[in-house]
């Protein structure tokens, strides 16, 4: 069962058994609505919770899950990471990607020159941004737009990008 990383719990809230969750998912309805069941990873096991309810306060996500009610229920998950199966990702739109569909693609420019790898994807104000190791072993950010993004193939593994001078 291959398991997608939804976010980390990193505090409990308040006495009632809510709990504090930097989420790294842009559907948080979806995947942390209530009646949903996300799995904490535990002790390097994955213990399924339901979900009672759910809120955003101050760009973090508060959960409680049923029958965890008090924080003498919750406090030993503090620092737990937060995963759905795999298979119950939605389908999203044509040129639309989950976060970890691009890590790992090798990055190649329009000449067919390798460029590196994708490490991860980065959120920033402005746009996300793909941190990507070179063949030199450095890293560098090449933002995630229309610009310099010319062609992502999930097939083949690869990201086509526009170069321009001091951009790798």
């Amino acid at each position: 069962m291959e398991m997608i990383k939804i976010g980390v719990i990193v505090n409990t809230f308040g006495i009632r058994g809510e709990m504090k969750v930097k989420s790294y998912t842009d559907f948080i309805e979806e995947r942390f609505g209530a009646g949903n069941t996300v799995y904490l990873q535990f002790e390097n096991e994955y213990i399924p919770m339901k979900v009672q309810q759910c809120k955003e306060h101050k760009g973090m996500v508060l959960l409680q899950f049923e029958g965890k009610d008090n924080i003498n229920d919750i406090e030993k998950y503090k620092s737990c990471e937060i995963y759905i199966k795999k298979e119950e990702l939605h389908r999203l739109d044509e040129g639309s990607y989950y976060f970890f569909e691009l890590k790992d693609m090798k990055v190649i420019d329009e000449e067919d020159n390798e460029i590196g790898t994708v490490l991860q994807v980065e959120e920033s104000l402005a746009h996300n941004l793909l941190r990507i190791k070179k063949m030199d072993g450095t890293t560098c950010l090449v933002p995630y737009v229309p610009a310099f993004i010319i062609r992502v193939d999930k097939l083949k593994k690869t990201i086509r990008i526009r170069t321009i001078e001091g951009l790798v």
